[in-house]
C-alpha cells in the first residue's frame, strides 16, 4: 500500500521541480525605453453645407389670433422655401406662444396687453453659394428674422480622419528628430489617443425684413479648419 503512495509523492516532486526549472532559465519580456509627444494636425476646406434658422413672429391681442397669423405666414415661408430650393431640408426647432406684459411699476400685477407666437425653422442648404437667394425669399415670404449661417461638412468624418493622420506624420517626425538627437531610433508605436476640434463657424448678427429695393444679400463662403491632436508614446532602440 505504502508503494503507490511513495511513488505519487516522487512524480509530483519531479513536476514542482520542472516548474522551478522553467521559471528559472524563462527570460523576462524585452523592454525599450520610450519617448512620448503631442503634436497637432489640421485640414482645411470649403464648406458644402450651411445651417439658417428662420423665425416667424406675430403678436394679436389674443392668443388665438397670435397663433392663426403665425400659422398662415409659416405655411407661406414653407410653400416658397419648397418650391424654389426643393433640394434643400427645412424643419421646425421649436413653437413658442406666450403672453406680452404690459410695462409697469412693481407695485402692480403684471398686466398681459397681448400674445406672440414665435415658430423657428432651420433650413440646411446645400448649396451655400445659394444663401443669400435663400434669406433674400424668406424675408419676402413671411420671415421676420434670419440667422446664422453654421458652416457644416458633409464629409466631417472623412476630414477628421485626415487631420488626424497628419498629427500623427507630425508627431512621428518629432520623436524621430528627438530619438536621433540621443542616438536612438523609432522601434514602434506603444500608446497612441487622439482627440478632434471643429467648432463651426456661426456668423453673427440677424438679417431683419427688407424692402423691395434692398440689394440681394450678399454671402460669401469661406474655408474652415478642423483640427486633431494626438498624444502618442513611441518605442525607441539603439
Amino acid at each position: 500500500m505504502r508503494r503507490p503512495l511513495l511513488s505519487n509523492l516522487l512524480l509530483l516532486a519531479l513536476w514542482f521541480s520542472c516548474l522551478a526549472a522553467t521559471g528559472q532559465t524563462a527570460e523576462p519580456p524585452a523592454t525599450f525605453p520610450t519617448i512620448a509627444v503631442e503634436a497637432e494636425g489640421k485640414v482645411t476646406a470649403v464648406p458644402d453645407l450651411a445651417l439658417l434658422t428662420l423665425e416667424v413672429e406675430t403678436k394679436a391681442p389674443q392668443a388665438e389670433a397670435a397663433a392663426q397669423e403665425n400659422s398662415r405666414r409659416a405655411d407661406g415661408l414653407l410653400k416658397a422655401l419648397k418650391q424654389g430650393f426643393p433640394e434643400d431640408q427645412v424643419k421646425t426647432l421649436g413653437y413658442r406662444l406666450s403672453p406680452v406684459y404690459a410695462a409697469n411699476d412693481k407695485s402692480s400685477p403684471p398686466e398681459i396687453k397681448g400674445y406672440q407666437a414665435v415658430h423657428r425653422f432651420q433650413v440646411k442648404v446645400k448649396g451655400p453659394a445659394r444663401l443669400g437667394a435663400i434669406i433674400d425669399l424668406a424675408l419676402k415670404s413671411g420671415a421676420s428674422g434670419v440667422s446664422g449661417p453654421v458652416w457644416p461638412h458633409s464629409r466631417l468624418e472623412d476630414l477628421q480622419r485626415e487631420a488626424a493622420v497628419a498629427a500623427l506624420e507630425r508627431a512621428r517626425r518629432l520623436a524621430e528628430a528627438l530619438a536621433q538627437a540621443q542616438g536612438l531610433k523609432i522601434k514602434g508605436v506603444e500608446k497612441i489617443s487622439t482627440g478632434l476640434q471643429y467648432h463651426p463657424y456661426r456668423a453673427g448678427g440677424e438679417a431683419m425684413r427688407m424692402g423691395a429695393a434692398a440689394p440681394p444679400t450678399p454671402i460669401e463662403v469661406g474655408e474652415e479648419e478642423i483640427k486633431a491632436s494626438v498624444q502618442v508614446v513611441f518605442q525607441l532602440t539603439p
